[in-house]
């Protein structure tokens, strides 16, 4: 399939805020992003934390030498900092978790008011975002260091879902307005001075102008600037936008064109979409100079509340972790020595170097204990730990592999490297799937070493779950006779890459493969696998190569022998040369290579659907055949790369559709574009292709594999995601099957074991068909301070499984804010059928109006009385409520009706507390009443 990739044009959406990506479909060249805010926002405080924190050793920073990078990037930021290629990939997924949090107010909050600082929810919006950041601070300060990867991912989304409400102060407020060019610190910092606010009684938006063609002209709308409002826009919590009032404004604001008409929204440069488009760079600056200062304000950031070692992990600054997990069982004491020796001299010779990884852990495993994980810095004191192993038990060959694996990957950095060592099926195979899913989501790559294998159910060692942990993580899968592992152990060196890079990973029967080199790889490794003990040997020919040579004699002996066996060798090399290299087989068979470099020209992706009028990205696996943007970002350090191709690999690497692109990087050292697709195929991995700035050729690949699956997992509309201590919570979660009838069973795994039960286990959900998940929540009685959970739903049957992630959130119970705001109205409708008559009591007694209104009150019920005497009130006059309460709105819902003989009324709205709003309506006329 070749497929060709032009702009991609969506439906209208609904904005309620700054724009979450660049994949939105309202965006405008001028348009600043949530994402653009975040990313800039992290990148100068984390510039501005590597310039104050250089690496022992290193020369110091000037003040502003990496915050004043151009482009600053995360790629250029990391190799000014390192002072050498290292890839900023754990980095980026820090960043990417982040703005998971962001986008996500979108999907589960897009009706609550106080997270967007719609309808003048002000306090209630700056209180949330204190006590987001509160509950961050105070987790990673009482656990920091020994929180595992989860833990800080859950944290890592929940500073992404601060940073929204943070953020949306500054386009939906009136701050900008009022002439204001630095952060309200008072959001952050409770100790800073509060601004007051505009009352609920006070005007504070006039009708904008129509202009000749057509828009709104709202530039001298607001009738306060000196207090704080903010505009209404119509919710579960906001249900109408009161008299005098602003508006959010804009097209999607269905009461844009009530009085006040327009509105203060400036989440856009578009004045049909933001009526103060025209201040939209300076709210989208001042959103982005505060998202610094909520990292690094001096005495209130995290930073300076966390310290600088937190600080490092939160945004996976570290490094990768070099990972290993031993059968201790009694077969393995040659194993055990082996690794002892031979990995750990491997290890030494990248000490002190880029290379070297930031941490390394042990985790030994047996039957049926497991663990416990070491971490450590010191290679001496790894090697001594490793030493210390002793080999006994296991008698019934099946160990607990799949624990040893959960316990290294928590204990791991992100994108890091496992090396597991077993000659023995996992007695635990049950927890293959969340192996995976959990090995998936940090991107960590995991290499079984067997030297030999047994089943706890009997099976062969065909496909077995090892095989499927290193297919799906993109690694090799080893197995040798006892005796031989020290044949194979050289492919740790390949796990000791600052900035690994793949060109190639594919298998096909073939006898030569052709593949392209940049200029920006400094190494080159290549591994050639076959299933079958038939010899062979490979050459590896340069662009300059005219006749089949050997290795050795083509790279003029510069190629180093890492693993040498009758199936299995690997080499690396040095790049000689740029352009079309080959490898050569010396036989006609069916192989599987893997072409791996380093070079910091890489990219990453994301898997978007289209959410409530946006475009955010999946959560869980992609359904089969279902239609999905593509985003796709290139990452490098030289100022001018094209990219030509995105392409879509089927589950042995071959190319299964590819499509073109002609983009180059732009002036913020960004490429970037989004490609639909429609994905048929049961798994598949993703590659680019393109052009770099001296005109060679380049390839990457991502070698892990996507599942697509036709089971798939999402929260019902509406659900809510937060508790109150000493409640409960139901989360509902709809289970689709678009596979054949089949039965799954349901799992729930919270990090926090705020979940006690769910229901049900197993479900048969036919062809197109449906089930629900339920599963409770119950907080804690009392908690001081507001706390999160990342919760996992899974569904699992026996063609297909998916899952869901989520984070539940538990809040004190709330400071009651004394309740100065009375009630408000709307008036719906209003039937005026006594203009016109004469000063005739007989004929005003025929002719009847009615007003049809909604009051409505945060806090309590709302009350309707009339208030004018009787004599003025007539006696068929009549006034009808019916109450409700809806998002924790109290609503009253009323309609008055009189004869023209009193055509007017005097209605007063109370709340429990007392206080009180009029509503008058009145018809009369100075010549025309009979009253």
């Amino acid at each position: 399939m070749h497929l060709h990739s032009g702009l991609l044009i969506l439906c209208i959406g609904w904005a309620f805020a700054f724009l979450p990506n660049k994949d939105s479909p309202d965006l405008g060249p001028n348009d600043l992003t949530d994402e653009d805010i975040t990313t800039k926002a992290i990148l100068r405080a984390v510039a501005t934390f590597m310039e104050r924190n250089p690496l022992p050793g290193k020369a110091a920073f000037r003040p502003g030498e990496l915050v004043g990078l151009r482009p600053l990037t995360p790629t250029s930021l990391f190799k000014a900092y390192f002072r050498a290629n290292v890839s900023p990939g754990q980095f980026i997924q820090a960043i990417d978790n982040i703005m998971k949090g962001n986008n996500e107010v979108e999907l589960n909050y897009a009706e609550d008011s106080q997270y967007n600082f719609h309808c003048e929810k002000i306090r209630e919006g700056i209180s949330y975002i204190q006590e987001y950041r509160e509950a961050i601070i105070t987790q990673l300060k009482d656990s920091g260091d020994k929180m595992d990867f989860s833990a800080y991912e859950m944290i890592q989304i929940s500073t992404g879902t601060a940073l929204h409400i943070l953020q949306k102060f500054y386009s939906n407020t009136n701050w900008v307005e009022m002439g204001k060019r630095t952060p309200y610190r008072h959001l952050v910092n409770a100790a800073e001075a509060a601004f007051p606010t505009a009352s609920s009684m006070m005007n504070t938006c006039r009708d904008c102008l129509r202009t000749l063609r057509g828009v709104l002209d709202c530039s001298r709308n607001l009738l306060v600037n000196d207090l704080l409002t903010s505009g209404y826009k119509m919710s579960a919590t906001c249900p109408a936008k009161p008299k005098g009032k602003c508006g959010h404004g804009g097209l999607n604001d269905e009461t844009q064109l009530e009085s006040p008409i327009g509105g203060i929204n400036k989440e856009t440069a578009n004045p049909v979409l933001s009526p103060h488009s025209d201040l939209h760079k300076e709210a989208a600056q001042l959103a982005e100079d505060a998202t610094v200062e909520f990292f690094i304000g001096p005495g209130f950031g995290f930073l300076d509340s966390v310290g600088p070692s937190i600080f490092r992990k939160l945004f996976n600054l570290q490094g990768y972790t070099l990972a290993f997990v031993i059968d201790t069982t009694g077969s393995m004491g040659n194993e055990i020595e082996l690794v002892k020796t031979i990995c750990i001299s491997i290890i030494k010779k990248s000490m002190n170097s880029p290379d070297a990884p930031y941490n390394y852990v042990l985790v030994p495993f047996n039957d049926p204990a497991f663990g416990p994980a070491i971490v450590t810095h010191d290679v001496a004191y790894l090697q001594a730990q490793i030493g210390a192993l002793s080999a006994s038990g296991g008698d019934d060959c099946p160990e607990m592999s799949m624990n040893g694996l959960k316990l290294a990957l928590a204990s791991s950095e992100p994108r890091s490297n496992i090396f597991l060592f077993t000659d023995a099926g996992a007695k635990d195979v049950h927890l293959l799937d969340e192996v995976m899913i959990q090995a998936i989501t940090v991107q960590t790559q995991i290499y079984p070493m067997l030297t030999g294998y047994c089943s706890a159910t009997g099976g062969g060692v065909e496909g077995n779950e090892y095989e499927k942990l290193a297919e799906e993580t993109g690694q090799h899968y080893t197995l040798v006779e006892k005796g031989k592992l020290d044949t194979v152990l050289g492919i740790t060196e390949l796990a000791l890459n600052s900035a690994p890079a793949v060109l190639v990973q594919i298998t096909e029967r073939t006898k030569k493969l052709l593949f392209y080199v940049d200029e920006t790889l400094t190494e080159l490794s290549v591994s050639v696998k076959k299933k079958n003990n038939v010899p062979f040997y490979f050459a590896l020919l340069t662009p300059w190569d005219t006749t089949r040579k050997k290795r050795d004699v083509s790279l003029d002996g510069k190629v180093t022998s890492l693993v040498n066996t009758t199936n299995f060798q690997v080499v690396k090399v040095p790049v000689t040369k740029p352009g079309q290299w080959a490898v050569e087989m010396s036989s006609l068979d069916t192989y599987t290579i893997k072409i791996m470099g380093k070079s910091l020209l890489d990219f990453s992706y994301k898997i978007m659907e289209k959410k409530n009028g946006y475009v955010l990205p999946i959560q869980g696996r992609p359904a089969k055949g279902a239609e999905y943007i593509l985003s796709v970002a290139v990452q490098g350090d030289s100022d001018k790369l094209t990219l030509t191709q995105v392409i879509v690999f089927d589950e042995a690497g071959k190319k299964h559709a590819t499509y073109d692109i002609n983009k180059s990087t732009d002036s913020h050292g960004e490429l970037r574009v989004s490609v639909p697709v429609k994905i048929d195929l049961p798994s598949f991995s993703l590659g680019i292709a393109g052009k770099t700035e001296k005109g060679n050729d380049f390839l990457r690949c991502k070698p892990l594999l996507i599942h697509t699956e036709t089971v798939s997992l999402k929260l019902s509309e509406g659900q809510k995601s937060t508790l109150i201590e000493g409640t409960s919570l139901d989360v509902v979660v709809v289970v689709t099957n678009e596979g054949p009838d089949q039965t799954f069973t349901f799992n729930v795994k919270d990090e926090r074991s705020l979940m006690k039960s769910f229901t049900p286990s197993s479900a048969l959900i036919k062809k197109g068909e449906k089930a629900t998940l339920t599963a409770t929540f119950i907080a804690p009685k009392t908690v001081a301070k507001q706390t999160s959970s990342l919760v996992t739903f899974t569904a699992k049957g026996g063609a297909s499984m998916n899952y869901l992630k989520s984070v539940m959130t538990v809040v004190p119970k709330p400071e009651e804010i004394p309740d100065e705001d009375p009630p408000q109205y709307k008036i719906t409708k209003e039937g005026d059928s006594c203009r016109g008559i004469k000063q005739s009591l007989l004929r005003c007694k025929s002719f009847f109006w009615d007003t049809t209104f909604l009051a409505w009150d945060t806090k309590s019920a709302v009350t309707v009385e009339i208030v004018q005497p009787a004599d003025k009130t007539s006696k068929t006059s009549s006034l009808n409520c019916d109450d409700s309460v809806e998002s924790g709105v109290h609503r009253s819902s009323c309609k008055y009706r009189s004869d023209c003989c009193a055509p007017y009324v005097t209605l007063i709205l109370k709340d429990a507390t007392g206080n009180q709003n009029l509503l008058k309506v009145d018809f009369r006329e100075k010549e025309n009443y009979a009253g």
